[in-house]
């Protein structure tokens, strides 16, 4: 499974070619007091515990959040030097920019919830409505060609060739109006 980077906003994973562009992923420290400063740095909240986040086993920071003077280079691996903590994280003001921003309150979110479910109900009427309009046009469509096939004004092989017409094209009016 691919490693993600922890950080809010923080798109880095560790991919296999990672290494190589200079970026390299860090578990958080085993001693609690570090580990500790680490979250609080991230400002990370947890929106299901309504309280700071917890890293579990696997997660990972990645070199972007730490300086240059974080890293003890000396070795064949690129490690973090002892007790060093994250400071480099975009502010969480972008969050701000979103819709499910983890800042607003439970009853605000409550309000945007059962506003986009309003919405949802609305926009399932009206789907509705455009399909029963298509059905009664098609009906009444079919009803034109079978007056004039009985009316001996269109040939049966025409009257054949214009419902399948017809068919298709009403399935691609709804496929392209409608559902894209």
């Amino acid at each position: 499974m691919v490693k993600c980077c922890s950080a809010v906003g923080c798109a880095s994973r560790c991919l296999p070619n990672s290494k190589l562009k200079g970026l390299t992923f860090h578990v958080f420290p085993t001693d609690e007091n570090i580990k500790r400063k680490w979250v609080l740095a991230m400002k990370r909240l947890d929106v299901n515990a309504a309280g700071i986040w917890e890293p579990k086993k696997g997660d990972v920071l990645c070199s972007r959040h730490f300086k240059k003077t974080d890293f003890d280079r000396s070795a064949p691996n690129i490690k973090l030097k002892p007790g060093v903590v994250p400071s480099i994280f975009d502010s969480v003001s972008h969050l701000q920019e979103h819709s499910y921003s983890v800042m607003d309150s439970p009853k605000k979110l409550k309000h945007k919830l059962d506003h986009v479910i309003s919405e949802l109900e609305d926009t399932k009427k009206s789907l509705q409505n455009v399909l029963d309009r298509e059905k009664r046009f098609q009906k009444s469509l079919r009803k034109t060609i079978r007056e004039l096939k009985d009316e001996c004004l269109i040939s049966q092989e025409t009257a054949k060739r214009l419902e399948a017409f017809c068919w298709d094209w009403c399935q691609e009016s709804i496929e392209q109006n409608y559902i894209s």
